[in-house]
């Protein structure tokens, strides 16, 4: 009876033991996980958005002491490659994020269209813009464009992308290519074209300069370990910020990238209302901005170095949920991506009523993106989430 009973006590011992071994890790929190996924995506964009505006300021600096065609396509390209990752964060837009909120970000970092004659001589008036006007504007400064932003009117746009693209091109008066300011514009040696070239000089610096601040000021609120938008709000809140993603997403593929960039221009036909006017690249813009789109939902962003920032993301919880909505959007956004892919460059040209093919291509695009946006919120709603 002893040895029965010793063994019994070490039976259960052994069997308690077993069942501590045994008890299910804690479980995990997918949706934790994709936000903070999401928020490094966001994160690693601002970032190559900086650093390749680092590098436009140093080739327009370069530029600036001695002015040469050379130089102003150098420039025009960094100008081109800033934009690469630029483009790409607008998903992260529309749900009163850094991006939108009461500082008015973006206003100063991608307002379009804009009003040339507001920054600088355009065709017709040679004493046009903040410029020329020496009186009412006698410093040229980072607080003197940014606080006269969009003062005069929304399209009185004095600082972003946009008014560097302007100050680098020129207004866009050609049918088939880009605008062509000359070089020229920026000698100070007396032989130069128009007036005021030093000034404009100091304006396309400042403007760059003020660009790279407002960048970094969107760095630091998506920075980790530190009290922020991201660590205050984002990812303290996991099941509003997961919305949140949806909602970006959705908002830019179904209003600013559909129809503000794109069904606006198509039903005007006016070279003006494409976003990318002066430089002719409203082609990449859409291709970037539905590159954003994917990246959000695939939860992967290739950064300027090459490197990946990847990690669990809205499509996996979405396959959990309902494999088959998971498998649809995907094909809206590999669609997507074709059909935009199809328009050719340059865009003011597709838009145009003597481009009956053209047009086509553009609608198709449009009615994609739409589709694509369709199948979003759909994928939401299978998480529950109501998306509008």
């Amino acid at each position: 009876m002893k040895k029965i009973y010793v063994l019994a006590i070490f039976a259960a011992l052994v069997t308690q033991f077993s069942c501590k071994k045994k008890e299910d890790p804690a479980p995990v929190d997918n949706k934790a996980l994709v936000v903070e996924n999401y928020a490094n995506i966001v994160l690693a964009t601002y970032e190559d958005s900086k650093i390749a505006a680092q590098n436009l300021r140093a080739a327009a600096a370069d530029f600036i002491s001695a002015p040469s065609q050379a130089g102003l396509e150098n420039v025009r390209a960094a100008y081109i490659a800033s934009r690469t990752p630029y483009i790409q964060s607008e998903a992260f837009r529309f749900y009163a994020g850094p991006i939108d909120d009461d500082r008015g970000l973006e206003g100063l970092i991608n307002s379009w269209p804009l009003d040339e004659a507001y920054i600088d001589y355009v065709d017709g008036n040679s004493t046009a813009g903040i410029i020329n006007d020496v009186t009412n504007f006698p410093v040229i400064s980072k607080e003197v464009i940014a606080n006269n932003n969009q003062t005069q009117g929304e399209d009185g746009v004095s600082c972003g992308y946009h008014a560097i693209e302007f100050l680098l091109w020129g207004q866009d008066l050609s049918a088939t290519g880009p605008g062509d300011r000359p070089y020229t514009d920026y000698i100070t040696d007396g032989s130069g074209t128009n007036s005021n070239q030093a000034r404009r000089g100091q304006y396309l610096l400042a403007c760059i300069d003020l660009l790279i601040d407002n960048l970094n000021t969107l760095i630091g609120e998506w920075k980790p370990g530190i009290s922020n938008y991201r660590s205050q709000k984002f990812v303290a809140n996991v099941s509003g910020s997961l919305a949140n993603i949806f909602l970006g997403d959705f908002r830019y593929a179904d209003g600013e990238l559909s129809v503000e960039r794109m069904q606006n221009a198509l039903d005007s036909e006016k070279q003006e209302q494409e976003q990318s006017c002066f430089s002719d690249q409203t082609n990449n813009d859409i291709i970037l901005g539905q590159k954003g789109i994917r990246n959000v939902y695939l939860g992967e962003y290739v950064r300027i170095d090459g490197s990946i920032v990847k990690g669990t993301s809205l499509s996996e919880l979405v396959k959990a949920a309902d494999y088959k909505t998971d498998s649809i959007v995907l094909n809206r956004i590999y669609d997507a991506d074709i059909k935009i892919g199809a328009i050719h460059a340059p865009f003011d040209n597709e838009i145009l009523s003597t481009n009956p093919a053209g047009r086509i291509r553009v609608q198709n695009a449009i009615n994609a993106l739409h589709e694509e946006a369709a199948q979003i919120q759909t994928a939401g709603a299978k998480l529950g989430m109501i998306i509008n």
